[in-house]
C-alpha cells in the first residue's frame, strides 16, 4: 500500500510540475491578441478559447476578452480576441523593381576640408549625425542633392538652420557653411542621398484596397543600417539576368535590372515591407485565402519565387520554428527543394517577399537569410504585412 500511495505521489508531482511549466510556457508564447474566424481558437492543439458566437467581424472594431484555458479547462492568460472575416489575396512571386524617394535628404556621411581658418567640418560642428535626415533649410523644404547644394553654396557664409529628423524626434541645427580653398565654393562636408533602388519580390496585391505588399521587410540604406525616411517611390517591372549561389558566410543574390513598366505608387517603407498602391494588375495572377497566424503550423510548405527565366515557380520548404510575437521573424524556414538548392543555394538577396504557402493559403513571405546557412531563413506572417499595409 505504501509503494502504491509513493508511486502516486511520485506521478501526482510531475504531473503539476508538467502543468505548471506548461502554464508558464503558454503565459510567455501566446499572444496578447488573436483574431478569429468562428467561435473557438486553439494554439498549438492545448490551449483553447471561445467567445460568443454573436460577435461582429473585426471591421466594427468589437474585442473580446476572453480567457486561454489549458485542455479547456485550466487558465492560463487573458488575450483580445476579435472576430474577422476569411480574406483573399492575389499572390506574387514575380521580380519587382523597387524605386524610393526618401522624405527630404538622408545624412550618410560628414566630411573635413580646408578653409582660411584650417582643416573643418560644418556638419560635425552643427552637431549633425549619420542617419540624420534634413527636412528643411531655412523653412524650405529640401528633397534633392541638388537643392541642398545650391542653397549652401548660396549661403555666403550665413548661418543656416537646419530641421531635421532624428529618432523620430524633429530638432533644430544651425550650420555655418565655410568656403573650401580647393574648390572656393562654401560647403557644408555634408554626404546626402536622396534615393534608392534595387530588385525584390512582389508578395500579394490586396483588390479590395487596391494595395500592394513586397519584401516584408523595410529597405535600409546601406551605409547608415537605418530604415530609409520615404516620401513616394514607385514598384517597377524588373528582369532576372543571373544568381549568385548562396554560400555558408556569404549571402547570394538575384542580379536583374529595372524595367521601364510602372505597377504602382509605393507609400510606405516601414519593418514589415514595402507597400503602394496598384496602377497595374495582371487579372491571371491567383487568387488566394489568408492564413491567420493560428492556422500555421511546422511542417511543409512552398515558396513562390522567380528564380530561372523570368517565370516564378514554386518551391518546396520546411517551417521549423514558429514565433508569434516578432515583427518580422516570425518563422524559421529551411529550403528543402532539390532544384532551388541547385539554382539558388537555398535564399538569396531578391527573394526577399516570396509568398509562403501552406494548406492553400498564403501564410507569409521569405524575409531573411540565415548567413551561416544559406538554406535556412525568416519568413513574416502574412496578416502582418496586411496590418502594416492598412
Amino acid at each position: 500500500m505504501k509503494k502504491v500511495f509513493r508511486f502516486l505521489s511520485f506521478f501526482l508531482t510531475i504531473v503539476s510540475i508538467a502543468i505548471f511549466s506548461l502554464i508558464i510556457y503558454g503565459n510567455n508564447v501566446l499572444p496578447d491578441n488573436a483574431k478569429v474566424l468562428n467561435s473557438k481558437i486553439t494554439f498549438s492543439g492545448i490551449y483553447t478559447a471561445e467567445i460568443e458566437n454573436d460577435i461582429a467581424p473585426v471591421s466594427s472594431s468589437i474585442v473580446n476578452s476572453s480567457n486561454i484555458k489549458l485542455f479547456g479547462t485550466i487558465p492560463v492568460k487573458n488575450i483580445n480576441i476579435s472576430k474577422t472575416s476569411r480574406k483573399y489575396v492575389a499572390v506574387g512571386g514575380e521580380l519587382l523593381g523597387i524605386r524610393l524617394k526618401t522624405k527630404g535628404v538622408l545624412v550618410v556621411g560628414t566630411e573635413s576640408f580646408e578653409c582660411a581658418d584650417g582643416i573643418v567640418s560644418p556638419a560635425e560642428e552643427a552637431g549633425l549625425l549619420v542617419g540624420d535626415t534634413l527636412i528643411s533649410i531655412n523653412g524650405k523644404a529640401v528633397s534633392s542633392n541638388n537643392e541642398l547644394g545650391e542653397i549652401i553654396a548660396e549661403s555666403d557664409g550665413n548661418n543656416l538652420e537646419l530641421e531635421v529628423l532624428r529618432e523620430g524626434q524633429q530638432l533644430s541645427i544651425n550650420l555655418t557653411p565655410k568656403i573650401s580653398t580647393m574648390t572656393g565654393l562654401y560647403k557644408g562636408g555634408l554626404w546626402i542621398r536622396d534615393s534608392t533602388g534595387g530588385i525584390g519580390t512582389l508578395t500579394f496585391v490586396d483588390l479590395s484596397t487596391g494595395t500592394i505588399g513586397a519584401l516584408g521587410h523595410g529597405i535600409y540604406d546601406v551605409d547608415t543600417s537605418k530604415i530609409i525616411p520615404t516620401e513616394n517611390g514607385a514598384f517597377m517591372s524588373a528582369s532576372l539576368s543571373g544568381v549568385t549561389k548562396g554560400t555558408n558566410g556569404t549571402a547570394g543574390e538575384l542580379r536583374g535590372s529595372i524595367g521601364s513598366d510602372t505597377y504602382g505608387d509605393i507609400y510606405l517603407n516601414c519593418e514589415n515591407g514595402i507597400y503602394g498602391t496598384i496602377n497595374y494588375f495582371e487579372d491571371t495572377r491567383e487568387i488566394m485565402p489568408v492564413a491567420l497566424p493560428e492556422e500555421i503550423k511546422t511542417g511543409s510548405a512552398q515558396i513562390i519565387s522567380t528564380v530561372e527565366g523570368n517565370k516564378k515557380d514554386y518551391y518546396d520548404i520546411e517551417i521549423e520554428k514558429i514565433y508569434s510575437d516578432e515583427d518580422n521573424k516570425n518563422m524559421i524556414l529551411k529550403v528543402t527543394d532539390p532544384e532551388l538548392l541547385d539554382i539558388t543555394g537555398g535564399i538569396v538577396q531578391g527573394m526577399s517577399g516570396s509568398p509562403i504557402i501552406q494548406n492553400d493559403k498564403i501564410i507569409g513571405a521569405v524575409t531573411h537569410v540565415f548567413l551561416n546557412d544559406p538554406t535556412k531563413g525568416y519568413g513574416i506572417f502574412i496578416e502582418n504585412m496586411l496590418d502594416a499595409a492598412a
